[in-house]
């Protein structure tokens, strides 16, 4: 283990004899402090984004925000029902848009919207060819220009993009999306660049009242890919405030590497009361999926070559983009899009229009909800 540090002293955050499992959105606020949550269970994400909305707005902007949700829902019901596979993308996306928009208003960045523009544009880099160099402009919205993109990304990360816009080039989107990521492995003739968190660990030294974050990685799974530690900390983009150090930690034979966030929070009360700043932390940095069985979330980091990190976005946010090409084509170009499905990357696009739209409505169920959405077991 040389050159490898020790890990600092303390031990797992507990509450009731159990350690605290990692989410999103593990603690909520309360009047005086921060308060532990359970994860909701629900076949019907749907219902759980309606009671958001009622709970949280009144008069017209929850008028709308109702409005937009059954839009979204009903648009999500016909792509499934479709059997058309180059209609999906187009209801998919208007899916997404719909929720883009209650989401905004649920988080009360806007009253209302009376007019709004998508907030991208598709085109094709000079020379090139449909989809192999499409890129996506990305607009930024203000109060009398409402981009719904811009709105989208302020509401849920607090971020927007540049007076200029900003230009994402479809190939290096799609390499971000988890679900089908072996495929487009397999088409780009590409490593993979997904690597499973094993679990991360919410960790605190009592006497001195610091709190910190462990990431936990089997060791084997970066061994078959050959990727090495500092790569893993480097394309993953925890370099910066991230360290390995020693472990001793095996489960059923299989070694955990423990990265260590570098710098520890101070707390004066609780350490539970530091959680969501930990959270806020690292949460670039990770991609979930939901599932339907127990831990119900898997995480991952996504290991980014250097090429390809200008156009690096959050989950939600490349989902989005996605769609809103796919949409585009197959609204104006139809034509255009069936021999793509032929193509090399086909396989790849069939797999994210099939499993990545519920996963979407999962995932933004639980910014609506402030809370972890779950799939109900299913028995």
């Amino acid at each position: 283990m040389t050159g490898i540090a020790a890990p600092r002293v303390g031990t797992v955050l507990t509450v009731k004899a159990r350690p605290i499992p990692f989410s999103f959105h593990s603690v909520v606020r309360t009047n005086r402090r921060y308060g532990l949550q359970s994860r909701i269970f629900s076949t019907n994400p749907w219902g759980i984004i309606r009671q958001s909305i009622e709970d949280t707005l009144s008069g017209t902007s929850r008028d709308q925000a109702v409005a937009f949700l059954a839009q979204a829902e009903d648009f999500f019901r016909s792509a499934a029902a479709s059997t058309l596979v180059t209609a999906k993308p187009i209801l998919i996306y208007y899916c997404f848009l719909n929720l883009a928009k209650a989401v905004v208003l649920q988080k009360k960045l806007r009253i209302e919207y009376i007019r709004a523009q998508h907030g991208l544009q598709e085109g094709i880099h000079p020379g090139g060819h449909e989809f192999t160099d499409s890129f996506l402009k990305a607009y930024r919205s203000d109060p009398s220009e409402a981009n719904v993109f811009d709105d989208l990304q302020e509401a849920l990360f607090g971020k927007k993009f540049p007076s200029a816009g900003k230009v994402f080039d479809l190939k290096r989107l799609l390499p971000q999306l988890v679900q089908g990521h072996r495929v487009w492995c397999e088409a780009a003739k590409a490593d993979e660049r997904f690597v499973e968190i094993t679990r991360i660990d919410y960790l605190h030294h009592e006497p001195t009242k610091k709190i910190w974050l462990v990431i936990n990685i089997f060791a084997d799974d970066l061994t078959r890919f050959g990727i090495t530690r500092k790569r893993l900390l480097q394309e993953s983009g925890l370099s910066a405030t991230f360290r390995q150090v020693s472990s001793s930690e095996s489960i059923s034979g299989r070694k955990l590497l423990k990265f260590e966030q570098l710098t520890p929070l101070s707390y004066t009360g609780r350490a539970s009361d530091k959680i969501a700043d930990l959270v806020k932390s690292v949460r670039p940095f990770i991609w979930t999926t939901v599932m339907t069985i127990p831990p119900y979330r898997k995480n991952y980091v996504y290991l980014c070559p250097a090429t390809d990190s200008a156009n690096l976005t959050e989950q939600l946010l490349s989902i989005y983009a996605c769609f809103y090409y796919f949409g585009s084509i197959t609204r104006y170009r139809p034509h255009r899009f069936e021999p793509i499905l032929k193509g090399r990357y086909g396989g790849h696009i069939q797999e994210v229009i099939s499993n990545i739209p519920q996963q979407f409505v999962y995932l933004i169920a639980s910014e609506f909800a402030g809370r972890e959405v779950a799939h109900a077991p299913i028995v």
